[in-house]
């Protein structure tokens, strides 16, 4: 029996979706092929954006991902993830220690990202505690960062702010500093006069909060809340070298980065800094299932003695088969190396969308790419919301998904995609924007 269309008395609660984007229509998607998804109605969408949530990155409609799930079904379905070990459980360890960077030895594996982020806290608390200093519960993110909806990683929400002030009050020890977001600087400054401002003020944050209670710091490499955003090279050196002096735990959130989406493995790879915890999901398995990990060193592993800590679907005998075959696909299929190639071209095509006068800045890391929007060009006032939102309904008009990110439009398509299928999302992006410049008379 088919399901019937989604409205607002429909028996299945949707996450984050608005009043008004019920009213507008919400598609039911019935399958996906490569870079496309089909709607019940047979309409054909580009996904610019690999699910929404970006995880698909070696498309839709892999049947080897369906054997190895299959397979592993069949063989062994589910086993507690304490006391008692899975064959794919261990081999997915043995694989991320071989492709994260050298100083990830560890994995505590998840259902998703949220997990992932709330289980790299939970490592670095016992870190602390079995070291002896149980004060440290402290941990520093970011203002307009995004680390996952679960009760720790909660705390460190620093944007979509009613999301986090409907659920107050949260666990304490949640610490926010600025974010290295240049193209609107918090300070008001430019890059490099600004000699990373925002980097060396993490200092100042964690001296008023008493560096002997602080954990960890937690960041993503590149920033998904303003929209892809790629922080100066000096960042995060600056960041790791204030964590190692003050004892503190860096915690590199690779949820999106991670699996090719920047054009490397790994985000952090483009900054030449080893973290000490590594939050990854999404990628791990292209969306097939869910699945997250926390990575962790060997020092920081080294003195837990227990790991306190029980999820029924950890280490998932049938997610962890389907992320060592999705894993398989990207390297033996050139996926990262496409990213950086196809990222690069993405990029181009949408600098030349810098001549509208409502597009700020065009930026990208690999395939993963946002336009950030203004309302003036000089000041780099914020476009209302509305004409963003307005875009993304016109684009999903004529086939095309995309969302948006802070002020900005975001683009992070299948890592399979191609040159023909950019130009066919270009056109429609740049044909979106010009439709709202003559509503808004500029």
């Amino acid at each position: 029996m088919a399901a019937k269309g989604y409205d607002r008395n429909s028996h299945l609660i949707l996450h984050r979706t608005t009043p008004e984007e019920i009213k507008q229509g919400i598609p039911v998607i019935t399958r996906g092929e490569g870079v496309y998804v089909f709607d019940r109605e047979g309409k054909k969408y580009l996904d610019f954006v690999a699910g929404v949530t970006r995880p698909v990155h070696v498309g839709f409609g892999r049947k080897e991902l369906a054997q190895a799930a299959y397979d592993q079904m069949c063989k062994l379905a589910y086993y507690t993830p304490g006391q008692y070990v899975t064959e794919p459980a261990l081999q997915l360890a043995e694989v991320l220690a071989e492709i994260t960077p050298p100083a990830i030895t560890h994995f505590l594996l998840e259902c998703d990202g949220s997990e992932a982020v709330e289980g790299a806290m939970k490592i670095a608390k016992h870190y602390h505690y079995f070291k002896g200093e149980r004060q440290r519960y402290k941990v520093v993110s970011r203002k307009g960062a995004y680390h996952g909806v679960n009760g720790i990683s909660l705390r460190a929400l620093g944007l979509v702010l009613p999301m986090r002030h409907m659920m107050e009050p949260l666990a304490p020890g949640g610490v926010f500093a600025e974010s290295p977001y240049c193209f609107r600087c918090p300070y008001e400054m430019s890059y490099p006069a600004c000699d990373l401002k925002c980097a060396r003020d993490v200092e100042k944050v964690i001296e008023f909060e008493s560096p002997e209670q602080i954990s960890a710091f937690i960041g993503e490499p590149i920033q998904q809340g303003f929209g892809a955003y790629a922080p100066p090279k000096e960042y995060w050196p600056i960041v790791r070298e204030i964590c190692d002096r003050h004892g503190i735990l860096l915690i590199i959130d690779e949820v999106i980065c991670g699996f090719g989406r920047t054009g490397k493995m790994f985000g952090v790879e483009h900054f030449g800094v080893q973290p000490d915890l590594m939050t990854m999901a999404k990628g791990l398995t292209s969306g097939y299932l869910p699945l997250g990990a926390a990575g962790c060193s060997a020092k920081v592993w080294e003195p837990i003695e227990m790991m306190m800590h029980l999820h029924t679907y950890g280490s998932h005998p049938v997610s962890c088969a389907t992320a060592i075959k999705n894993i398989e696909i990207l390297r033996n299929e050139g996926l990262i190396e496409n990213s950086r190639k196809m990222g690069d071209y993405l990029l181009a095509g949408l600098k030349v969308l810098e001549k509208y006068k409502i597009v700020g800045e065009a930026r990208g890391t690999g395939l993963w790419a946002a336009i950030d929007f203004t309302a003036d060009k000089k000041t780099r006032a914020v476009l209302p919301a509305a004409h963003v939102n307005r875009i993304i309904l016109r684009a999903r008009e004529k086939g095309l998904i995309i969302k948006t990110m802070g002020h900005a439009l975001e683009f992070a398509p299948p890592l399979v995609i191609q040159q023909d299928e950019i130009d066919k999302a270009l056109k429609v992006i740049e044909a979106c924007i010009q439709a709202e410049e003559k509503e808004i008379n500029l």
